[in-house]
């Protein structure tokens, strides 16, 4: 069981962003996603994730 001061990463595969609380991800837009990485590729073609959150790596 994890501790309340631990923190989990969003389970979204491109994500980095911490999860809520309640949730194993941090966004309804990763909720929706869920662990899929090939969901909105940008003008390159790399997988981005739009969580919204501006410190996302995805």
């Amino acid at each position: 069981m994890m501790s309340a001061t631990e923190e989990k990463i969003c389970t979204h595969g491109v994500c980095n962003c911490l999860a809520d609380v309640s949730s194993d991800y941090c966004s309804p837009y990763c909720e929706g996603v869920g662990t899929t990485t090939n969901d909105t590729p940008d003008e390159s073609q790399e997988m981005v994730c739009d969580c919204g959150h501006p410190t996302c790596i995805g």
